[in-house]
């Protein structure tokens, strides 16, 4: 560790303790810490950030660990665990209060018997609220309401002096710009103040299928622009020539089915599923994803323009990933509610896509991931070059000169914020270019 000898008090350097940090979901990167912290506070949170910036220890933080890039790994400092900051509290009218270690299907079950939800919800109910809104956040309802980075009304921030600051967009702005999507970069996310919506009291979703992909582009669009559906997700299975959409509603008294397909041209209804369960029904269940395999995944926004384009995937040949299970390939339409956070990076307009192609491999096939992660650097080249941003979920494998495309005129401005929130440089994450100096691009460089 590059500091003078100390630890944070507090934080195990138990050989089996820092094994368990050494990998994240995606299980394509792997850095055994120094030690890992656990605080059971906010404020005993605070207290070792500020003991890390006196003595010069290098942070990472780290909440379900689902980075697939190795992000919330380090082997130069500290990991900082947050999930045991847990606590839900109401926060008046429409909104509820969310410690960052906060997993969003816990959330969801508090939230049942009041009838409310978050606008935006991950499919995975384990993912914690820090880590999405520092990475951006989506799921079904993003056609609506766009990313959860733009449903946070206040957050409280852990700076990089230690320092906890409340924000919001009129109170300490710039750190409430900073800190969502930021990536860990310039603060903890100690809580949030989350806007809510009115639930359903059931959950009703069509399996609609398209072998005319023409067809399926008309559909959504004309879905999208009507708001037919509160929930949309739609996967690519182009070695079945077929494109599924899962078109979901929530709903009070019986509806009409017959009403809520119509005119639509699907070639099928394969499976129509109805549950009480209203908020879980968009999150794929906690043994979905085995800690075993190796994921090498990719998502990335495009302009809606580009729909028929993704639809038709010239980058992806038949043999480049696997076949399913062991790959999805889906998008998310993302609506047009403004979205204040300038570091989420989207394409221009009202609309865009997210794109993801999301592989599965087994233990013993470690040197195909790598080659699959590698083919997925050469696909974001194209995507890029077709309007896109990368989500930064996973390891992009950027260098300065590509961080300067992503990021734009914003590179400038996340360089300064570094600087006035974390001065000491105590949150690091490899790779990133705000906190790691070397993929960093000065101002004017």
């Amino acid at each position: 560790m590059a500091n003078d000898g100390h630890l944070l008090p507090g934080a195990s350097r138990s050989p089996e303790d820092r094994e368990a940090y050494s990998c994240d979901f995606g299980r394509m990167t792997g850095r055994v810490p120094e030690g890992v912290a656990t605080p059971q506070s906010v404020a005993e949170m605070a207290s070792l950030v500020r003991h890390a910036s006196r003595h010069g220890i290098r942070l990472t933080i780290r909440g379900a660990g689902h980075s697939q890039g190795g992000q919330t790994l380090t082997d130069c400092g500290v990991v900082l665990d947050t999930t045991c900051l847990d606590g839900i509290r109401p926060a008046g009218p429409g909104l509820v209060r969310a410690q960052g270690g906060v997993q969003w299907g816990l959330l969801v079950d508090t939230l049942r018997a009041e009838g409310s939800l978050p606008r935006v919800l991950p499919d995975f109910g384990a993912l914690t609220v820090g880590g999405t809104l520092s990475a951006g956040g989506l799921g079904t309802t993003s056609h609506r309401y766009g990313a959860q980075v733009g449903q946070v009304e206040k957050l409280e921030v852990v700076t990089g002096t230690g320092e906890r600051v409340r924000c919001s967009a009129t109170r300490n702005a710039a750190l409430f710009d900073a800190v969502r999507s930021g990536q860990g970069q310039f603060g903890i996310i100690a809580e949030a103040w989350i806007r809510l919506r009115t639930a359903g009291r059931r959950f009703r979703q069509y399996e609609l299928h398209y072998h005319d992909f023409d067809r399926f582009a008309d559909d959504l669009e004309h879905i999208v622009e009507t708001d037919r559906f509160d929930h949309l997700r739609g996967e690519m299975r182009h070695d079945e020539d077929l494109i599924v959409l899962h078109a979901g509603f929530e709903y009070d008294e019986e509806p009409d089915d017959k009403r809520m397909l119509h005119a639509l041209g699907h070639d099928e209804n394969a499976y129509t599923r109805d549950i009480a369960s209203v908020g879980r029904a968009g999150m794929y269940p906690p043994w979905s994803f085995g800690r075993m395999f190796y994921y090498p995944w990719r998502d990335w926004f495009l302009p809606w323009e580009t729909l028929r384009t993704v639809l038709a995937q010239p980058w992806l040949d038949p043999d480049s990933v696997p076949r399913r299970p062991w790959r999805w390939i889906g998008l998310y339409p993302m609506g047009r509610e403004a979205i204040s956070a300038p570091l989420f990076m989207r394409p221009p307009g009202e609309r865009a896509i997210s794109y993801s192609v999301l592989t599965v491999m087994a233990e013993s096939r470690h040197a195909q991931a790598v080659a699959l992660a590698r083919h997925l650097e050469e696909v974001d080249r194209t995507l890029v070059g077709l309007g896109g941003k990368s989500y930064l979920s996973g390891g992009v494998g950027y260098g300065p000169a590509r961080w300067a495309e992503h990021y734009g005129e914003m590179l400038e401005r996340g360089v300064s914020w570094k600087r006035e929130f974390d001065p000491k440089h105590v949150f690091y994450t490899a790779g990133l270019p705000f906190a790691d100096r070397s993929a960093a691009v000065r101002p004017g460089a």
